[in-house]
């Protein structure tokens, strides 16, 4: 049997499943996270007390984990994000409060004695060089978990993009530096597999000659946090986004073809910050509504209201607004660029649209307002696909790829 320690700064839910999951298999060697609470931790009662006046704190409770084999790097994660936010900013540091977490954390657990009986260690991209450069020497095995697509995909894809849509970004397009290219090759380089959530993230490791067995297990629908719709939405005829509006979620595509689309008694909702260049965006003025920040107890209620999820990424490692709209009963209209696939059967359930194709997305708007029944009937057939992929199949199907 695999003893295996996981690690992740803050408590996602991905890593969290998965110990939680391998402690009941009696797998767990440790989880080292940031700040986090066992279930039989001596500060439980506190948290679970502040967690009724504040409830994201539960957030950070691990109810399947004992305090036996909870790593907490408390101390790490809140000097980062402290150094990150105000106060560093007051000392004159512009750091990032991702690649202080990540970097600090990695450190910190490589540092920190591990349970003797550890045989594998899984951490995330950016977070395990220094985990890994340890297990090497050990010789204990390594898993790297790859959220999103491999960086030079994602850099290929936002320069072609800002050539095919001059004026329409805010500033050069985006790329790692060579510090954070270099740790990422070197965590590859060291990792003997790869997990991923999606095929189109394992094309991307293919697309750059990765060796390593690449394990794909889809992320589980939160069906107990996005409770379905009672009925379908009346009124308007309402297409929503959400999520952050850029070059690489495709915002540009999605714009122009609802333009296009010039659907009567319609309108197009995005959620999420719009990182578009204004001049570029003047030229859809009044053709949508924007909603910068919502809070995620309240997301809920935008997708129920919605008709239709559009999601046109070019690059993501999954997308989780595709599940939580099927969830709720909300057809999605996506790509093949990331989790689309793994979730619905095109047709059936959503729809699956080539990338930066204007014309199919005006074609699905037009025939999902067209027949609002049949795309009611397709949001019950999505939420009944939901219904059948829970986190517990995601973590498990992850644990047999990885043979753990």
């Amino acid at each position: 049997m695999t003893r295996v320690l996981v690690s992740h700064p803050h408590v996602a839910a991905v890593a969290a499943g998965l110990a939680e999951t391998l402690e009941r298999e009696g797998k767990l060697a440790a989880f080292a996270t940031g700040i986090a609470f066992a279930r039989d931790g001596r500060l439980r009662p506190m948290v679970d007390k502040l967690a009724e006046r504040y409830p994201l704190a539960r957030n950070r409770v691990l109810p399947g984990i004992p305090a036996a084999h909870l790593q907490r790097h408390a101390f790490v994660e809140a000097g980062a994000r402290l150094l990150a936010g105000s106060a560093g900013k007051r000392i004159g540091l512009g750091v990032s409060l991702y690649n202080a977490l990540f970097v600090a954390h990695d450190a910190a657990v490589a540092l920190h004695p591990w349970p003797r009986d550890t045989q594998a260690v899984y951490a995330y991209e950016d977070g395990a060089l220094r985990t890994f450069q340890r297990a090497r020497r050990a010789g204990i095995s390594r898993i790297w978990d790859l959220p999103l697509p491999h960086y030079r995909t994602i850099s290929q894809v936002l320069r072609a993009e800002f050539d095919r849509w001059p004026g329409a970004a805010v500033g050069p397009p985006h790329r790692e530096p060579d510090w954070k290219q270099k740790r990422k090759d070197e965590e590859l380089a060291l990792a003997d597999q790869v997990s991923v959530a999606s095929s189109f993230t394992k094309q991307s490791l293919e697309a750059v000659g990765t060796r390593q067995p690449i394990a794909v297990a889809p992320y589980g629908f939160p069906c107990d946090q996005f409770q379905p719709r009672s009925s379908a939405p009346r009124g308007r005829f309402r297409v929503l986004s959400v999520g952050t509006h850029d070059l690489r979620k495709g915002t540009p595509y999605l714009l122009e073809a609802w333009k296009q689309a010039a659907l009567p008694d319609a309108e197009l909702h995005l959620v999420g910050p719009l990182r578009l260049a204004k001049g570029f965006l003047d030229g859809y003025a009044g053709s949508f509504k924007h909603w910068p920040h919502v809070p995620k107890a309240s997301l809920a209620e935008h997708y129920a209201a919605a008709d239709l999820l559009a999601f046109p990424t070019l690059g993501d490692g999954f997308g989780l607004v595709i599940q939580e709209a099927m969830c709720t009963g909300t057809p999605v209209v996506t790509t093949p660029c990331g989790g689309g696939p793994e979730c619905i059967t095109d047709g059936r359930d959503g729809w699956i649209v080539p990338p930066r194709d204007v014309d199919a997305l005006v074609a699905r708007f037009r025939e999902a307002a067209a027949d609002r029944d049949r795309l009611a009937a397709m949001g019950s057939a999505a939420r009944l696909r939901a219904e059948r992929w829970s986190w517990a199949d995601s973590i498990s199907q992850l644990i047999r790829a990885l043979g753990i």
